[in-house]
C-alpha cells in the first residue's frame, strides 16, 4: 500500500513536470557573438525581400543630435540588382554589441516583403570615424564593416532620392 503511494506521488510529479515542461513557452536564446554570422544568418527573412526603401537623412552630421532623422530623402526600389547589393552587404560579418555607439546613422532601409516591412538596416558611410551596417534583433545591436559595393551603391541612388512631400500624389 506504501509502494502504490508511492507510485501515485511519482506519477502525479513526473506527469506535473511533463505538462509544465510543454506548456511552457520556449523563449528563443539571443545569439552568441560566436554564433553570429552575418545578417542573414540573424535574419533570414531578408532574402524574401522584395521591395526596398532607401532613407537618406538631409543633415545627419549637423548640430541637431535630437531631430536630425526628421528631414530626408528617400528612394523606392524592387530592381533586383538593388536588392541584390543590400543581400550581399547583409552576408558580411556582424558583430553584437551591448550598447549602441556614438556614431549617428546617415539613413535607414526598410526591407519588405509583400507590401510589409519586416526589418530596417540603419547605415553610416562616413569611413573616416563611422561606418557601419546596423541591425537591430531582440532588442540586440549588430554592426558589421560597409563593404566597397554597398557604399557605392548608396553614393549611386541617393542623388535619385527625392523629398517625400514630392512623392504625394493628390488627386
Amino acid at each position: 500500500m506504501l509502494m502504490s503511494k508511492i507510485k501515485l506521488v511519482v506519477i502525479i510529479l513526473l506527469s506535473g513536470v511533463c505538462l509544465s515542461g510543454c506548456n511552457a513557452h520556449e523563449k528563443k536564446a539571443a545569439p552568441t557573438k560566436e554564433a553570429i554570422i552575418n545578417g542573414i544568418s540573424l535574419d533570414q527573412r531578408l532574402e524574401a525581400t522584395d521591395s526596398m526603401v532607401i532613407v537618406f537623412y538631409k543633415d545627419p552630421y549637423g548640430s541637431d543630435s535630437i531631430r536630425y532623422t526628421r528631414y530626408y530623402t528617400q528612394i523606392t526600389t524592387t530592381n533586383t540588382k538593388d536588392i541584390a547589393a543590400m543581400l550581399e552587404q547583409a552576408k558580411l560579418p556582424l558583430q553584437q554589441e551591448e550598447q549602441r555607439d556614438e556614431c549617428r546613422n546617415e539613413g535607414k532601409i526598410w526591407c519588405f516583403t509583400d507590401g510589409r516591412v519586416f526589418q530596417t538596416l540603419y547605415f553610416s558611410t562616413r569611413c573616416d570615424k563611422c561606418c557601419h551596417l546596423l541591425l537591430l534583433k531582440d532588442g540586440n545591436f549588430y554592426y558589421g564593416e560597409l563593404g566597397s559595393n554597398f557604399t557605392n551603391w548608396l553614393a549611386m541612388i541617393k542623388p535619385q532620392s527625392k523629398d517625400p512631400d514630392s512623392l504625394l500624389v493628390i488627386k
